[in-house]
């Protein structure tokens, strides 16, 4: 009887044994799963300390870098004369961009991104014929052109619908005056080799180059220059400020006097902000142009 009394206090002992030993077991596995956890997120942190920055660009361009004077160069088409109605359209508003420019004002930029613009269609000159029979010297630019000259400056796939330019009724000095003709699908205009010396533009003075990322921006001071002639011997400069001043800045005789040098007026220049974005084909396009104080 002493005998069988004892046995279950064995086996409570060894039943106490088995649950201390599965606790401790479960304590255990816990902490070895939170280690673990914490070791997770300690290597997540490790990985996002070593990925790289991305490169932010914020700097002065040198004003005789190459892609600052390709742009440069790309709004200089309405700075002559030759541009008629255009004459002077960037600078006619304190604000533009292309939701603000029509489809004439589009195909004319499209136009002065030719090629052959610099040398006034020189290699785009054609012999054609007047539907009256009439033979025409005649200047031809293909739509394809034209739409390849408005992709060069506002980037691709710009829209707009084939129309005549502003001048093109009248009989005007400049590239101005393309007609549209749509039987054959072609910009035409008379050669224009304007005669008269000197002729009115406008003087630019680019002062500044910013890239900050994909965009760069132009700032440039702008001076009208106009001539009065009483004589092949009496020709007077006047620098302007605006197209249509009453009063000027400045005046020259240009055959005893060449003072003039646009530095020297800067500050009672305007000054326009040109801006370019670029492209995913890595090509710099016109966004918008501003008036700035």
């Amino acid at each position: 009887m002493e005998k069988e009394k004892k046995m279950p206090i064995k086996y409570y002992l060894i039943l106490i044994l088995l649950l201390l030993s599965l606790f401790v077991a479960l304590i255990y596995t816990k902490k070895v799963h939170k280690i673990k956890n914490v070791t997770k997120i300690v290597a997540k942190e490790t990985k996002t300390e070593v990925k790289t920055e991305e490169v932010i660009i914020d700097e002065d361009l040198p004003l005789d870098n190459e892609l600052v004077v390709e742009l440069q160069q790309k709004i200089k088409g309405f700075d002559t004369i030759k541009a008629g109605s255009y004459y002077g359209y960037f600078y006619n508003q304190d604000y533009l961009d292309i939701n603000g420019i029509s489809d004439d004002a589009k195909i004319a930029i499209g136009i002065t991104q030719n090629k052959n613009f610099s040398s006034d269609f020189i290699n785009a000159t054609y012999d054609a014929q007047a539907p009256d029979g009439t033979n025409l010297d005649v200047i031809i630019l293909s739509a394809k052109e034209v739409q390849e000259g408005v992709n060069d400056f506002f980037g691709p796939n710009t829209s707009y619908k084939n129309t005549n330019l502003l001048d093109a009724t009248g009989n005007y000095c400049g590239f101005s005056g393309f007609e549209f003709d749509d039987t054959r699908n072609v910009y035409m205009n008379n050669p224009f080799s304007c005669t008269g010396f000197p002729q009115d533009y406008i003087d630019t003075k680019l002062i500044s180059a910013h890239q900050t990322n994909d965009k760069i921006e132009l700032t440039i001071k702008i001076a009208y220059i106009k001539y009065e002639a009483t004589s092949f011997d009496n020709v007077t400069k006047y620098v302007y400020r605006h197209l249509n001043d009453g009063s000027y800045i400045e005046k020259h005789d240009i055959l005893n006097d060449n003072s003039y040098e646009i530095t020297n007026i800067l500050n009672q220049l305007d000054s326009f902000k040109f801006t370019f974005k670029l492209h995913s084909n890595n090509y710099y396009y016109f966004d918008k142009v501003e008036k700035i104080k």
